[in-house]
């Protein structure tokens, strides 16, 4: 034992054990303080928070008819989304298209406050049977009040109707 003790510790030896010392210190003082929330919440209760879903749906009574190559929107819902903490939104859209017998063609795309979402463009054709279509996406995260929609064109003359739709919108972290 006296020699473990028999030199004097050099400087270094010393401001290392005291920075260690602190080091740890300070993580026990971390860990035993009082946890700090971000806007009210608390980490736990932002990850427990539910989803917002919205749903809107048609069935045959009245069709979505375009009629020209502006976008005609066939459904929307609206989302409310909190602003403290923007989340995606899982869009789902089904249809089905009708040409009347007649080949028809056109485009279906998902705007979130009338614009475009990349990458949900579709371009729609039925040679004259019922067909069906779908698009799915998750868009980037949106923070507040939106308008999630489904918009449709016909790009060459005939007679397109969407008997039948569904637009939902589910909040995803």
């Amino acid at each position: 034992m006296k020699k473990l003790f028999s030199r004097r510790p050099s400087a270094g030896v010393v401001i290392g054990f005291i920075a260690l010392c602190v080091a740890l210190g300070g993580g026990a003082y971390a860990a035993t303080s009082k946890k700090i929330e971000y806007k009210g919440l608390s980490k736990d209760a932002r990850l427990k928070t539910l989803g917002v879903a919205k749903t809107n749906a048609q069935t045959g009574t009245t069709p979505c008819d375009p009629t020209s190559t502006t976008f005609l929107k066939c459904t929307s819902v609206d989302v409310d989304g909190s602003t403290g903490f923007p989340r995606k939104y899982l869009v789902v859209v089904d249809g089905t298209l009708d040409g009347g017998g007649s080949p028809a063609n056109g485009i279906c795309h998902v705007e979130i406050d009338g614009a475009e979402v990349n990458g949900t463009k579709t371009n729609v054709h039925t040679a004259g049977a019922i067909q069906s279509f779908g698009i799915n996406i998750v868009t980037t995260a949106q923070g507040g009040k939106h308008t999630i929609a489904l918009a449709c064109n016909e790009t060459a003359p005939g007679d397109l109707k969407i008997p039948q739709f569904e637009l939902s919108a589910v909040q995803v972290r």
